[in-house]
């Protein structure tokens, strides 16, 4: 059980990596691994009953056509995972985490240098941008890790670079988070997720065929069940409010790991969601390395939010704003009508910051 727990540890939003792909022929898996393909896709994947898998081997073994062979693989993954998963070849792999990767660089780096704000925030509240997250799979394991605890400490130390004592709110921005690995997300927003200084530490699920694997934030890190996953050097920092009021930013470029920050931020105390419905990716990939080298992503588990709730679709706001200034605006409206911020009892913002962003 251990292990099988320990293996479902990244949810990689596939389409982010083929992206970055040039439009050529693409090659298709070898017969070995296209074999160890199917059997994983018929065992393990999330939707394997809406594939007729010996229809699918009955085509394959009947052309000798690359191009249909691919398409006939690619049909099948799409069905068999919704979407989310698929399959690359080593080459593709590389091309395409290196032209990710470099474009995450460029993004993280304009969000150090203090990108402008699509609407003036107040003085009083915090902001915090969550961006994706893709590891290189060239890297070792162990520099892996490290890469990830390296990125959840960049957005902790603008976390506490932040939380000088003034800040009575906070705003969460994924509205551009398009997936990767989600751990180190996870930790990066960790001390905003329980709510108040006593919260619960359970912040979200995966279900598969075993049950509910919980996702905890305990002692100041990241754990699957009772496996601790990531933690950062100082484990023993808080927030000087825990109990301050969340507000959550998100769009339909939200997707995988970040709908998994979304859902994690879902039911706790004090937050309400502002933007558009999720891409509907939420669901956790498994990426598995065939015998020739290239890669399956196996999307084989729901993500819950911390109540239990999810249905792997796309996760509608609490409040609608197609726009993200407009989307910022409710926020803010809404974390300075909190007691945290406001000074007396908040009056029902839900309703009118929805007639708000009808007009």
């Amino acid at each position: 059980m251990r292990g099988k727990r320990n293996s479902v540890t990244v949810s990689i939003l596939l389409a982010a990596v083929l992206l970055a792909l040039p439009a050529a022929a693409t090659p298709v898996p070898s017969l070995p691994a296209r074999e160890q393909m199917l059997g994983l896709l018929e065992h393990r994947a999330l939707h394997r009953d809406r594939v007729d898998w010996t229809a699918l081997r009955r085509d394959l073994a009947a052309t000798d056509d690359p191009d249909r062979q691919r398409r006939l693989l690619s049909d099948a993954i799409n069905r068999a995972t919704a979407g989310h998963g698929g399959w690359m070849s080593a080459e593709e792999m590389r091309e395409g985490y290196r032209k990710r990767g470099a474009r995450s660089s460029t993004t993280q780096a304009a969000v150090a240098a203090g990108a402008p704000e699509t609407y003036p925030l107040d003085a009083r509240l915090g902001l915090i941008r969550v961006g994706p997250y893709l590891p290189d799979p060239a890297l070792p394991r162990e520099r892996q890790r490290d890469a990830e605890r390296q990125h959840a400490h960049r957005l902790q130390d603008e976390l506490w670079r932040q939380d000088d004592g003034s800040r009575c709110g906070w705003i969460v921005d994924l509205g551009d988070n398009t997936g990767g690995n989600m751990w180190p997300m996870l930790l990066g927003v960790g001390p905003l997720l329980p709510g108040r200084a006593d919260g619960p530490d359970v912040v979200g699920h995966f279900l598969d065929a075993t049950g509910l694997q919980p996702w905890r934030y305990r002692e100041g890190a990241v754990w699957v069940g009772d496996a601790l996953r990531l933690a950062p050097d100082d484990a023993a920092r808080r927030l000087r409010r825990p109990d301050a009021p969340v507000a959550l930013l998100q769009s339909a470029r939200t997707a995988s790991s970040g709908e998994a920050i979304v859902l994690a931020l879902r039911g706790r105390p004090h937050s309400r969601s502002f933007g558009t419905p999720t891409m509907g990716y939420s669901t956790g990939n498994v990426p598995v390395t065939l015998v020739d080298g290239s890669t399956l992503l196996l999307t084989s588990t729901l993500m819950k939010d911390r109540n239990g709730l999810g249905d792997g679709a796309r996760i509608a706001p609490d409040v609608t704003a197609a726009q993200r200034a407009e989307a910022t605006r409710l926020a803010q409206a809404w974390l300075l009508e909190q007691p945290a911020c406001s000074g007396r009892p908040a009056r029902n913002m839900g309703k009118q910051a929805t007639r708000e962003s009808a007009r």
